[in-house]
């Protein structure tokens, strides 16, 4: 695989991961991890049904990342390709075995798969409809409520700051300018210049 094909491949990969996050804002790091419906997405626009179904059922659950249930840019850049094709193989001839990656026909298989999704890397893919039900019940806009403190005016959630009242516990009225500034003679920034007016006087 040269390097232009490496290209093409990883813009592939993330058109996908943009258009399987609808309303998301991603950072760079997040656009090198995609989700199965993003995955099975890219495979069956580029590659077919039997491709994305090997994918979804037996590729994807073991390669992705246990806890994110993501598969990262470089997974899919090494070994996902060839596994895949070792497993649209296996389930075509209905083995009891998956073929190596080595055998000359998953070689084959894995180079037509990353031509086909080289090929959709200057097209515009497909945007994933969300259903009105969900997004209505997505939309933070129109949350009231506890529900509404817990996002903020972008929509993005606040941790745990929108979960819990966190109380100030620090002794000092509301208001107050100079906490921390107690100085080493004891005497406050506020109590020093009360007294200074009040010599000047």
């Amino acid at each position: 695989m040269d390097a232009d094909q490496k290209k093409r491949m990883a813009q592939t990969f993330k058109h996908y991961v943009e258009v399987s996050s609808v309303g998301q804002s991603l950072t760079e790091p997040a656009k090198k991890e995609i989700k199965d419906k993003g995955m099975n997405k890219m495979l069956k626009e580029c590659c077919g049904d039997a491709v994305a179904k090997a994918s979804e059922a037996q590729v994807f659950p073991r390669l992705c990342d246990r806890k994110t249930k993501k598969l990262h840019l470089d997974t899919f850049m090494g070994e996902f390709v060839p596994e895949l094709a070792a497993t649209v193989i296996q389930n075509k001839k209905k083995l009891s075995k998956r073929p190596d990656s080595a055998d000359p026909e998953v070689v084959t298989l894995a180079a037509e798969l990353r031509q086909k999704i080289c090929d959709k890397a200057d097209a515009k893919p497909k945007e994933m409809k969300v259903d009105a039900v969900t997004a209505r019940l997505t939309d933070t806009k129109s949350y009231t409520g506890t529900h509404k403190e817990r996002f903020d005016t972008s929509g993005k959630g606040k941790g745990i700051a929108g979960r819990k009242d966190l109380v100030d516990d620090a002794g000092y009225v509301t208001g107050y300018k100079h906490q921390g500034t107690y100085d080493q003679d004891g005497a406050s920034p506020a109590a020093s210049a009360a007294g200074a007016s009040g010599g000047q006087s």
